[in-house]
């Protein structure tokens, strides 16, 4: 049986750097999107909730990004995204706008799934920088014999035996004529 093709550990870094630069150009107010401040504005003035959802905002993606810890990064962004959405979308709002609170549910499953395909030592090797190689033992499929290596005064008598191609002092001289 043929194995199906899979996204290795480079696609789903991609996905997960691409997934966090929307957070972070939402975040920095570069495109439209759910308002990250909604969650503050009942306990903090206009002005401090956009700073401080955006500069949270941010912070979860580039944690996301860099993935380390990518499953508490993951769930942190996706709980922050969810929570956003539903104060702005159904508390603060009007609930007639379901279109938007969809849009934003599709993001939160789109980074919990960052994560929900990868193993344990996957989830390992995610991180961008923190990714250390180990070495691994591989087992041998069958005992292996070395085969016994001549000492250097065999090696040379058996170098001596060779019959060497017959080289003219003209053609020796000329070695760069053809060039």
């Amino acid at each position: 049986m043929k194995r199906a093709p899979v996204v290795d550990q480079i696609g789903l870094n991609l996905l997960r750097i691409v997934i966090g630069t929307y957070f972070m150009a939402l975040a920095l107010g570069l495109i439209e999107g759910f308002d990250p401040a909604a969650l503050f504005y009942p306990v903090m003035g206009a002005v401090i909730a956009e700073t401080v959802g955006a500069t949270l905002l941010l912070s979860l993606a580039i944690w996301f990004m860099l993935g380390t810890t990518l499953r508490l990064a993951a769930l942190s962004l996706a709980l922050f995204v969810l929570s956003s959405s539903f104060m702005a979308n159904f508390i603060a709002g009007p609930a007639e706008n379901l279109s938007a609170f969809w849009y934003d549910l599709t993001l939160t499953c789109a980074v919990l799934l960052s994560y929900m395909a990868l193993d344990t030592r996957s989830i390992r090797r995610a991180s961008i920088f923190a990714h250390r190689a180990r070495l691994r033992r591989i087992a041998a499929l069958r005992r292996i014999k070395p085969r016994p290596v001549a000492s250097g005064a065999a090696t040379a008598k058996s170098a001596s035996r060779r019959p060497r191609p017959k080289v003219t002092d003209e053609e020796e001289t000329n070695i760069f004529a053809n060039i």
